[in-house]
């Protein structure tokens, strides 16, 4: 163990971060339930909701829309997130891509079995930074920043295509069709994001097989495509994309989004000490993000009053590319400069 190592870890254990700790304390989000797949692991049940959004994103970029009952199915999956889960997700898949960067593993092994997990968990809980000064921590973090960076750019691909198809649609007969109850709409997907899209079952138990770490430490290389390219709705499994590059992320934290970092960065402790019952809601509450979440409700409002203000079919996939894609593709895409 590093002086510095042992330096940090003393004044966390100690207490002295506990100013910096009222930062990531936020009201409690909606639970993501995954009991009745025998799911603990809080950042796999958060991660796979993440990646059920992900799924619906490559259904309609791969599918497009051949009718009205297509707008309606994408809309709803698309637009009925609640923001405060989608947060949670990307920042717990950030995390198990974090984890996977072999020199913090280590010095995450190094101390714990220095001080034992109690302490250690202690020093977490304490000091929101303390995890992103160990050996590796900025090395881990600039990984899940490469792949969130990814993941922002394929969301916003994707709503170009879909607006390009709202173009297109104005000179098919059944897009022309006036849309009935856009209030009822609206409403619809404001009660659907209050509760949220529960994760599919394959995603779950994907997220939770041991075999995803090698999917995840790929998704950290720098210039990586997004693992999500092939991943659908009904996908039963996630795959390493078809890539060669270097093992360490370069993308950099934006100003004013070091707390994310950090957050990220101790979820990732947490993930390579393993959660159990003691730990899980230390690492609900690190999961939780005001800012994001508030993006995200945002984008969230933005595609509601879109589609309530909505008179031909056409012109709802235009409000599923701008606020369900776009937008939510730049809220995860702030973290990185």
């Amino acid at each position: 163990m590093t002086m510095k190592t042992l330096t940090v870890a003393i004044a966390a254990i100690a207490g002295l971060g506990l100013t910096a700790t009222a930062q990531i304390v936020t009201p409690a989000a909606q639970p993501i339930s995954a009991a009745a797949e025998g799911v603990s692991d809080p950042l796999s049940q958060a991660a796979a909701l993440y990646a059920t959004y992900n799924g619906d994103v490559t259904d309609v970029k791969t599918s497009g829309f051949k009718s009205t009952h297509d707008i309606d199915r994408s809309l709803n999956n698309l637009g009925g997130h609640n923001p405060d889960q989608l947060s949670q997700g990307w920042m717990a898949y950030s995390a198990l891509i974090a984890a996977q960067n072999s020199e913090f593993r280590a010095a995450v092994f190094d101390i714990e079995g220095y001080y034992g997990r109690e302490v250690f968990v202690t020093g977490l809980r304490n000091d929101p930074r303390y995890a992103r000064t160990l050996n590796g921590g900025n090395s881990a973090v600039s990984a899940s920043l490469s792949a969130v960076n990814a993941d922002s750019k394929r969301l916003i691909g994707a709503a170009a295509y879909v607006k390009e198809q709202a173009y297109s649609l104005q000179g098919t007969s059944w897009a022309k069709g006036r849309v009935r109850n856009t209030g009822a709409k609206a409403d619809g997907l404001l009660a659907s994001t209050r509760t949220g899209i529960p994760a599919r079952s394959a995603m779950l138990r994907a997220m939770s097989s041991p075999e995803i770490n090698g999917v995840l430490t790929t998704a950290g290389q720098s210039g990586s495509p997004s693992v999500w390219d092939s991943v659908s709705s009904a996908a039963s499994s996630i795959r390493v994309p078809a890539f060669t590059g270097s093992l360490a992320g370069t993308n950099r934290i934006a100003r004013g989004k070091e707390p994310i970092a950090d957050r990220i960065t101790t979820l990732a402790a947490f993930r390579i000490i393993g959660s159990d019952p003691s730990s899980a809601q230390s690492m609900r509450v690190a999961m939780q993000d005001r800012e994001s979440s508030a993006c995200l409700n945002m984008a969230n409002l933005n595609l509601q009053q879109c589609v309530a203000a909505a008179h031909n079919y056409y012109e709802v996939p235009f409000c599923i590319g701008e606020h369900a894609l776009a937008d939510v593709g730049q809220c995860i895409g702030q973290v990185t400069q």
